[in-house]
């Protein structure tokens, strides 16, 4: 049977339009699932490294805790059970107990710390010290034949002195590098089990329904979960997770779990060898692609009805509409027949409405290009992205190309000692990263985007030139973004500019470099461009003598001394910046002098608790201190309101004549060797116990500390005579021992006694001179 030109149109076009249509639909459906598929399982092993990420960092800060933990000098005379009489051992462990607590303390991520001497037997915490014959559980003792020089312990529950917990722990030996067998004792950081989890859970903000995430250690056991009650448990049974703990690297795979497919994400971390593993049922991971492949397939029956529709009015009644439809495509015009009724209305509306539809998404694609700059700048500065082609494909299309090699980063930051709102500072920094983008642009190629709270990175490359041409080529355009941001719109802006560097995967390195040299701004203060490149190292000789200054002015805060402590606080200060201190160690001995004073002040009565309240968090307020002068000014004001508290409770305790007595009594025999507090207890026909809470009370020092500073005050004086040997000035102050007088002159000076006698004299001769 011959078909009618009718019946052709309708089975060729017809085939035509379908075939189109689900081809459309295939090629569309298929390529973007597998994209959002491929970019879901990228996104959730992100996911995992960036916990990885966080738990390693907390880990490594927690060791280097530890470390500077070992080389104090409290805690080798712990591990050795090494003491001289037991007022020694006292004083010792009642500091390396201070010192225990100020760690715990000092990192909020901590919850305990154990100190175990394999020689004497005995534990100390931050909260009580255990003699050997009172341990219940000694579960640190069974680590001191542990292989290797550190150890990561998965969760398990630990009593702190005041309650059971579950904690992970961190072991290393004493001394630290030392084989099993030279042991002397075991140090044991506990870090709550709820922290680890919540390192877990802040990543998965707002999780979903049926998704876990959780941690395994090498053997199956659950480190933590969102489940408490599967803690302790051992998972190797399940042969999902056994598949998990076959593998070395990061992956995903399907299945069967919980009466349905589950997606399984695991990593393995580099440092503690644990499992990151995230089980999220496939209905709950794919849902956005099923609901999409459901629109999608909806708008392709649309389609076709309309298709069909289109052919069946075109084929009966007039291809006049297909005309007009045609002429007005081809931007032509023509007049139709008088009388003709045109019966496809409707298909020319629906064109003119995919023409409007396309209007918008270009605007779209135009809007969306700042968001597609910053997201890849920021995926360049994090290290996500390294392959140069793909990122600088995509810069391009935002209308920001960069050169293929020679790349700096710098950090920028505007002033805001003039308080301004959060609106206006993200206008102020919107407008910085235009002047710096049309400056650098018109020198090199670059990119510049807003970091958040007042910041900006920049992303200056070259075409041409060595590095340090590159490198002064930068300044000098960074300087000229400075003058423009003050004389334009009054801003003062800090710029800190890190190394140049000729590959795109070295790009993060610059970036921290830009961000330390950033900090630098505390001492070098706003309107400069701090280079990377002519900063000192951060570790500095002059640290701890520096940080040795602090003990006089604690002195001076036991004595109420309000302008010595002024002068004191002043000088340390003007000490830390002459001798260029990097701000990180600024910031430390400033938090390191407000903690020892609230100490000190403690152990005069007052109580701290009204003080720290109204100190705020303190260590917040000196890292966001914008100069030193403010950072000086703050930690002078708290130690001049500890000052007048310490001065109130000295007047509300009176004086007491039974201890000025006892003071003179001391003053006459402290030459005595076998001078003490018995000694002194029965000369006056009391208790031991009573003369020291008395004594505590009324000096504010222990007995023995008030003893040793007066036979120091005495040698001193001796000092002045060159021909006294030390050996007979350790005798004529009371120390039979010459060791025990070495030890303890240096303790309370900083140096030893020949070093003392060098400076009196050289003091001496200098005011002869004059």
């Amino acid at each position: 049977m011959r078909l009618s030109i009718s019946g052709k149109v309708m089975i060729i076009y017809g085939s035509i339009c379908i075939v189109i249509i689900i081809l459309a639909f295939s090629l569309s459906y298929f390529g973007m699932v597998g994209r959002l598929q491929r970019d879901l399982k990228e996104t959730h092993i992100a996911l995992l490294k960036q916990i990885d990420n966080r738990i390693e960092l907390v880990f490594r800060a927690t060791e280097k805790d530890l470390l500077n933990l070992s080389q104090e000098l409290e805690y080798v005379y712990f591990m050795y059970d090494s003491y001289e009489d037991p007022s020694q051992k006292y004083a010792n462990s009642f500091g390396l107990s201070n010192k225990l607590q100020t760690l715990v303390h000092a990192n909020e991520q901590l919850s305990s710390v154990f100190v175990y001497s394999d020689t004497s037997g005995d534990m100390m915490t931050d909260k009580a010290l255990i003699k050997n014959n009172e341990f219940e559980d000694n579960w640190l003792q069974s680590y001191i034949e542990m292989e290797g020089y550190s150890k990561w312990i998965g969760t398990h529950k630990v009593r702190d002195g005041e309650k059971l917990q579950d904690v992970i722990t961190l072991i290393r030996p004493y001394p630290l590098i030392s084989n099993p067998g030279y042991r002397k004792g075991l140090v044991a950081v506990n870090i709550n089990e709820d922290v680890l989890y919540r390192m877990v859970s802040d990543v998965f903000e707002g999780g979903q329904d049926g998704v876990h995430t959780f941690i395994i250690d090498d053997k199956g056991n659950i480190v933590t979960h969102d489940d408490k009650t599967q803690l302790y448990k051992n998972v190797t049974d399940i042969p999902y997770m056994k598949q998990v703990l076959d593998k070395t690297e990061s992956g995903q795979f399907t299945a069967e779990a919980n009466g349905g497919k589950q997606s399984v994400f695991y990593i393995t971390s580099n440092y503690t060898g644990w499992r990151i593993v995230s089980v999220i049922p496939e209905a709950e991971l794919y849902q956005p692609l099923e609901s999409l492949r459901n629109l999608m397939v909806a708008i392709v029956i649309i389609m076709l009805v309309l298709a069909l529709s289109v052919l069946f009015y075109v084929n009966r009644r007039t291809f006049k509409p297909l005309d007009r439809l045609a002429v007005k495509m081809t931007g032509a015009s023509r007049q139709g027949k008088p009388g003709y009724t045109v019966k496809l209305d409707y298909l020319e509306k629906v064109f003119d409405q995919m023409h409007v539809d396309r209007k918008q998404l270009e605007q779209q694609v135009r809007d969306s290009k700042p968001i597609v700059k910053w997201r890849m700048v920021m995926d360049v500065l994090t290290g996500y992205r390294t392959e140069f082609e793909s990122v600088n494909r995509q810069l391009e299309y935002s209308g920001f190309p960069l050169f293929p090699q020679m790349f700096i980063v710098c950090a920028a930051e505007i002033g805001k000692d003039s308080g301004m709102s959060a609106k206006d500072e993200t206008l102020y920094t919107y407008m910085l990263c235009n002047v710096a983008e049309e400056l650098i642009n018109m020198e090199t190629a670059g990119v510049a985007i807003d970091t958040g709270s007042g910041r900006a990175a920049m992303i200056i490359s070259f075409a041409e030139g060595d590095a340090e041409q590159n490198h002064l080529r930068a300044l000098a355009i960074l300087e000229l973004v400075l003058d423009i941001m003050k004389q334009q719109f009054g801003l003062l802006v800090t710029v800190g500019v890190g190394r140049c560097y000729g590959d795109i995967r070295d790009i993060t390195t610059s970036y921290a470099e830009a961000q330390k040299a950033l900090e630098y701004r505390l001492i070098l203060g706003s309107q400069t461009v701090i280079s990377f490149e002519d900063l000192s190292g951060s570790e500095h000789q002059d640290f701890y003598r520096i940080l040795k200054m602090t003990d006089h002015i604690i002195e001076a805060l036991r004595q109420t001394e309000m302008e010595k402590i002024a002068h004191q606080v002043s000088r340390l200060y003007q000490d830390a910046i002459e001798h260029g201190l990097s701000p990180e160690l600024i910031r430390h001995f400033s938090y390191e002098l407000v903690m020892k004073s609230l100490q000190a002040v403690a152990a005069t009565g007052v109580d701290v608790d009204e003080i720290m309240d109204n100190m705020g968090r303190i260590h917040t307020r000196i890292y966001r201190s914008r100069n030193w002068q403010e950072l000086e000014q703050m930690v002078l004001n708290i130690l001049v309101q500890m000052a007048g508290r310490v001065e109130e409770r000295r007047k509300q305790r009176g004086s007491n004549k039974l201890i000025l007595e006892m003071l003179a009594y001391i003053e006459e025999h402290f030459r005595e060797s076998e001078f003490s507090l018995a000694h002194l207890a029965e000369t006056f026909g009391l208790s031991p116990t009573y003369i020291s809470k008395l004594f505590k009370e009324h000096t504010e020092k222990n007995f023995i500390d008030y003893l040793i500073e007066t036979r120091i005050h005495a040698a001193l004086g001796l000092l002045t005579d060159k021909n006294r040997k030390i050996n007979d000035i350790a005798e004529e102050v009371g120390y039979i021992n010459t060791r025990s007088f070495l030890r303890a002159f240096k303790k309370y000076t900083g140096m030893t006694p020949s070093e003392q006698r060098e400076l009196l004299q050289n003091s001496t001769t200098k005011i002869a001179l004059e």
